[in-house]
């Protein structure tokens, strides 16, 4: 992995996004609320996780060497960007740093424009169906992948002059193989339950 990123640190930064996301989720209901899951669009919690996720890794990789930081320039691209690359590590549109991508499915990722450089995908499983409510799976990470992506690894679609549709850019076969052979997290899912989490992190009841 790039910027001497390690699958300790990713794994640490897995953990402390579910810590944290379990104390909004904790506080939300302690006040009468639903789960973030249940409040937000599908699209808003993606970006939630998102962001809360760099956050997470820049802080458990910022030792590492070079280590890597979140970008501190609004929109800027890439998310994470190597330490004391680019000034202020704030940058509109590096070629250095990993972009991350949030999300659902286990295949069909996408963004708004075809990206070279590192990509590292988040795929998670969000729980919105299981009923009574209070018995829905938290949010979970079930892999992470990082690959250095070309724009041959992309498939754009645009639109007409007329259409109201965003423009996206979707990873194809050959991108999804890189990722595929970059996998560096993977949930066990082998006795078809929730695995326990990683000693330090103490989930509350759930309610």
């Amino acid at each position: 992995m790039p910027y001497g990123m390690t699958a300790e640190g990713i794994l640490a930064a897995i953990n402390d996004v579910y810590a944290y996301q379990h104390a909004l989720n904790r506080a939300s209901i302690d006040h009468g609320y639903d789960r973030l899951e249940d409040i937000m669009l599908p699209a808003g919690f993606s970006g939630l996780m998102s962001e809360l996720t760099v956050r997470s890794m820049a802080k458990a990789l910022a030792t590492a060497r070079p280590g890597i930081a979140r970008n501190m320039r609004p929109g800027g691209r890439p998310d994470l960007v190597p330490r004391a690359v680019y000034q202020g590590d704030a940058v509109h549109h590096g070629q250095e740093g990993v972009e991350v991508k949030v999300s659902t499915s286990q295949a069909s990722w996408q963004g708004h424009n075809p990206e070279t450089g590192w990509i590292m995908v988040i795929q998670i499983t969000v729980d919105r169906a299981t009923q009574p409510v209070y018995d829905r799976n938290p949010t979970t990470v079930e892999r992470v992948l990082i690959a250095q992506l070309g724009t041959e690894d992309w498939t754009y679609s645009g639109r007409s002059a007329t259409s109201r549709r965003t423009p996206t850019a979707s990873i194809n076969r050959i991108g999804r193989e890189k990722l595929l052979n970059g996998v560096v997290y993977q949930r066990d899912r082998s006795n078809g339950r929730i695995p326990p989490p990683v000693p330090g992190f103490q989930p509350g009841p759930k309610r």
